[in-house]
This record gives structure tokens, C-alpha cells and sequence, in this order.
């Protein structure tokens, strides 16, 4: 007698049913997952104890735009970033362009501020405005012949501007350019601005 073979289960149904299980933890793995990361988020937003890297961001912020602004102050004309002047000597200065120009243009004043520096960064002449300023004060004949009347003089903003102007603007004299009288120093002439002949250094042969 033929004894019967029992078939055997096909693993199939076994392993989808296996596969199904598996995505449905996954998929509550996932969702647990996106749960917690909210609420960690909210309890950022809820918590000011951990808004610190919000405020260091801001703090950098804060210091790049500190840069954006010195950045945006006028840089020195390229010729005149070594000049340096104490407040005394700005205020002599101004006062000295006043009585020299102060019945000029903009631009005469600024070119008288601008002999005053030429000649501090010549090698003639004293290497401070001061001196400059006050070069033969002394003597039978000063420089500057106003020096004797800075006490007296009131110079308003037209002169500061000028001073300002030949610092952080464009230049309007040559680098040789020394002297300005109304009648001109020598027969080296630049030009006229007004009243004033700008006439350049002096070649001893």
C-alpha cells in the first residue's frame, strides 16, 4: 500500500505577510521619528534658553554691518593718508584758510588746504602742519603772513569742509604745488583759482 506524500505550505503567503509587518513598523518608526523632531522644534521656539544660537547670528550680523558702515566711510586720497593733524593743528589750519581764502570758492579753499600739505610732505619744508604753518613766523618774512591773526580769525564750516575736502575727496593740485600768492611765487605756474596763483617748487640750478 502507497503511503500518500503531504504537500508541502508554499513560503509564499509566509514572506509577504513577513514584508507587510515590516513596512508597517517602518512606516511607525518614521512618524514616531517626525513626532519627536516637531516637538524638540517647538520646545526650541517655547524655550529662550536654546534661542542662544538665533542671538549669536544676530551678534554676527550686528558686526558685519558694522564693517558694511566703516567700509562706507570715505577712504583717505591716496596722496594725504600720512598727513596727521591733532585738533589744534586742524583748528590752526582752518583758521589760517579762512584768513587766506575764506572769500574764495569751494575750490580755492581747498586748494590752500592742499599747499599746507603738499609742503608738509616735501622735503623742503617742515614735516608737520604745524610747522608748515608756522615756517619764519619768527623772521623778517613767515610763510604764511596771516599766522599773526590766527587768534583772531573765525572760521566756519566752508573751511572745514575744505580741509575734508582735500583729505577724503579728489585733488585738484599737483604734489609740486607750494606756493599760491595773488601775484605768483615764480614763473613755474600751475594755475589760477580765484584770486590765487598756484605755482609749483622752486628748481635751484
Amino acid at each position: 500500500m502507497k503511503r500518500r506524500r503531504k504537500r508541502r505550505a508554499s513560503p509564499a503567503p509566509l514572506i509577504c505577510l513577513l514584508a507587510v509587518l515590516a513596512c508597517i513598523v517602518a512606516l511607525r518608526i518614521s512618524v514616531s521619528e517626525e513626532a519627536a523632531a516637531s516637538a524638540q522644534m517647538t520646545g526650541k521656539l517655547e524655550n529662550p534658553a536654546t534661542t542662544a544660537p538665533v542671538r549669536l547670528l544676530e551678534a554676527e550680523m550686528t558686526e558685519a554691518e558694522q564693517v558694511t558702515r566703516a567700509e562706507d566711510r570715505p577712504a583717505r586720497a591716496a596722496r594725504y593718508v600720512n598727513i596727521e593733524m591733532t585738533d589744534e593743528e586742524l583748528a590752526e589750519l582752518a583758521a589760517v584758510v579762512f584768513l587766506e581764502a575764506g572769500n574764495q570758492s569751494a575750490e580755492g579753499q581747498q586748494a590752500v588746504v592742499e599747499v599746507v600739505f603738499n609742503r608738509v610732505l616735501h622735503s623742503a619744508f617742515p614735516d608737520s602742519v604745524h610747522d608748515v604753518l608756522h615756517q619764519g613766523e619768527d623772521g623778517d618774512v613767515p610763510q604764511f603772513s596771516t599766522i599773526y591773526a590766527v587768534s583772531t580769525a573765525t572760521p566756519a564750516q566752508a573751511q572745514y569742509d575744505a580741509i575734508n575736502g582735500a583729505l577724503y575727496g579728489d585733488t585738484i593740485l599737483d604734489a609740486d604745488v607750494v606756493f599760491f600768492s595773488r601775484n605768483g611765487e615764480n614763473d613755474r605756474v600751475w594755475g589760477q583759482i580765484g584770486d590765487h596763483i598756484f605755482c609749483r617748487e622752486y628748481i635751484w640750478r
